[in-house]
C-alpha cells in the first residue's frame, strides 16, 4: 500500500508541475520581458586506433570510433523556456571480452521559468543534492523564498545504469527526495536533505543527511556532512573537508577524511552481508606556485579498511607548463614506485603540444619477492589545433609496456565542433566555424 502511494505521489507531482509550468509561463515571459533566443550545438568525434602485440608475438590491430552530440536553446517562448541535453554515439570493437554500450543519453532537460523565484526541470537530469547522488529521469523544483531559504525537490525514476536511450519505470526504480538549505550569513550555510529509493520494485534507500559550510574561520572553508540510512540503520558516509589558504599568495593546503560504508543498498543481493567492513580515507595536500610558475606541491592518502591499511606519498616539483614527480605506495594493498612527468608548450596562437611520461614499478602484495616485481612504461604526446573558431583538432599518440602486452600503441584523433548564436534570430547564417 504505502510503495502504490508513493509512485501515486510521483505522477501526480510530475503532473501538477508541468500544468503549473503551463499555467504560469505567460506570467514568466511577461516578467522576463521580450528576450530573443540564443542557440548552441556541439559535435566531438573521436577515433581510437589500436595495435597491440602479445607476448607470443602476434599482432592485433582495431579502431573505435565514438561522437558526442550537445546542444541547448535558451530564452524559447518569450523567455521562460530553456532545452538542453547530450548524448553520445559509438562503435567499439570487442576487447578482451568486455565491450561498451554503443549508445548514451546522459542529459534531456527542458527547464522553464515559472516567476522569479522558481525553475521547473522536466527530462533526465543529474541530481548532486546532500544525500542524492543520481542520473534521474523525472522532474526537480527550485524555489527561492528570500535570500536565506532555498527548497530543492524532485521525484522520478532513477535511469538506466548504463545511461541507455530507455526510461526505468516508475513503479520499478522509483525516486523521490528534497533538499533545503538556510544560509543565515555569507560566513554560514545549512543543509537538510532526504531521499526515497527503490530498485526493482524493493526499498533501496532511505537516507537523510544534514550538512554545514562555513568561512567562519579566517582564510579557511570547511564543509562537514553526515548522512544515516533509515533503511538499513547505519551511518552511510560521514565526511569532513577544509581549505585553508593564508593569503593569496600563500601555499594552499586541503584536508580531507571520509568514513563511509560500502555502496550497497538494501535491494541488493549483497546486502546479507552484514559484517563488511567501514572504509576510512585521508587526504593531506600541500601546494605552493610562485608568480614565475615554480613552486611544488606534496600529498599523503591513507586507506583504511578493517585491520588494512595503504598509505600514498607525493612530491612533485612545478615548472612552468607542466611537473614532474614522484609517489610511493605502502601497505597491505602493495607496494608501489612511481616518477612521473607531464609538460605543455604553446608553440603557435593554435597551436599546443604537450606530452606525459610515467615509469611504474610495483607489486600486488606487501614485502613481495622481486621476481614479483612488475614494471609498466607510458608515453604519450598530443597536438590541440584550433583550425578555425568552433573548430579544434586533437592528436595522440600513446605507448603502453606492461606484463600484459610488450608493446600497446594506441593512436587517437578527435575533432570538436561547435555552433553558437547570440540574442538574435535562430540561424546558421554566422557564428562558430560557419561564419
Amino acid at each position: 500500500m504505502a510503495n502504490w502511494l508513493l509512485r501515486t505521489t510521483i505522477r501526480v507531482a510530475i503532473t501538477a508541475i508541468c500544468l503549473l509550468a503551463f499555467k504560469l509561463s505567460p506570467m514568466a515571459a511577461k516578467a522576463a520581458g521580450p528576450v530573443a533566443p540564443s542557440w548552441q550545438v556541439g559535435y566531438k568525434a573521436t577515433g581510437l586506433s589500436y595495435e597491440t602485440q602479445d607476448p607470443d608475438g602476434s599482432i592485433s590491430s582495431r579502431f573505435n570510433h565514438f561522437h558526442v552530440l550537445s546542444g541547448n536553446a535558451t530564452s524559447l517562448a518569450g523567455g521562460w523556456l530553456t532545452v538542453r541535453g547530450s548524448a553520445r554515439f559509438a562503435e567499439v570493437e570487442p576487447s578482451l571480452g568486455r565491450s561498451t554500450e554503443p549508445s548514451k543519453w546522459y542529459s534531456g532537460i527542458c527547464e522553464a521559468r515559472l516567476g522569479t523565484n522558481t525553475k521547473a526541470l522536466l527530462g533526465r537530469q543529474f541530481v548532486q543534492a546532500g544525500v542524492t547522488s543520481l542520473t534521474l529521469d523525472g522532474v526537480r523544483m527550485r524555489h527561492r523564498f528570500n535570500r536565506r531559504w532555498h527548497l530543492s525537490a524532485w521525484a522520478g525514476a532513477r535511469a538506466p545504469g548504463d545511461l541507455a536511450f530507455d526510461i526505468n519505470g516508475f513503479d520499478q526504480d522509483a525516486a523521490v527526495g528534497g533538499r533545503v538549505t538556510y544560509q543565515p550569513s555569507s560566513r554560514w550555510r545549512w543543509g537538510f536533505s532526504t531521499a526515497y529509493r527503490e530498485r526493482n520494485g524493493q526499498v533501496a534507500a532511505r537516507p537523510v543527511g544534514a550538512e554545514l559550510m562555513t568561512r567562519a574561520l579566517d582564510n579557511t572553508r570547511a564543509l562537514a556532512r553526515l548522512a544515516y540510512d533509515l533503511e538499513q540503520e547505519r551511518w552511510v558516509r560521514v565526511q569532513a573537508q577544509a581549505q585553508w589558504r593564508r593569503s593569496p599568495a600563500a601555499p594552499v593546503v586541503d584536508l580531507q577524511y571520509i568514513d563511509r560504508y560500502p555502496t550497497v543498498d538494501a535491494a541488493s543481493w549483497f546486502a546479507r552481508f552484514m559484517n563488511l567492513e567501514r572504509i576510512r580515507l585521508l587526504r593531506v595536500a600541500a601546494r605552493h606556485e610562485l608568480p614565475s610558475r615554480f613552486g611544488g606541491e606534496v600529498s599523503y592518502l591513507g586507506s583504511f579498511v578493517g585491520g588494512r591499511s595503504s598509505s600514498r606519498l607525493g612530491l612533485a616539483a612545478l615548472v612552468p607548463g607542466g611537473r614532474i614527480g614522484y609517489s610511493l605506495r605502502l601497505g597491505d594493498a602493495g607496494e608501489e614506485n612511481r616518477v612521473f612527468g607531464e609538460y605543455g608548450y604553446r608553440l603557435l596562437p593554435w597551436l599546443r603540444l604537450e606530452a606525459e611520461a610515467a615509469v611504474l614499478s610495483y607489486t600486488l602484495l606487501q614485502d613481495a619477492p622481486a621476481d614479483q616485481d612488475r614494471d609498466v612504461t607510458t608515453l604519450a604526446a598530443r597536438a590541440r589545433v584550433g583550425l578555425r573558431p568552433g573548430m579544434r583538432l586533437l592528436a595522440e599518440v600513446q605507448s603502453l609496456h606492461n606484463p600484459d602486452y610488450d608493446s600497446d600503441v594506441r593512436v587517437i584523433v578527435g575533432l570538436d565542433m561547435s555552433l553558437a548564436r547570440g540574442n538574435s534570430r535562430l540561424g546558421l547564417d554566422r557564428g562558430g566555424w560557419l561564419r
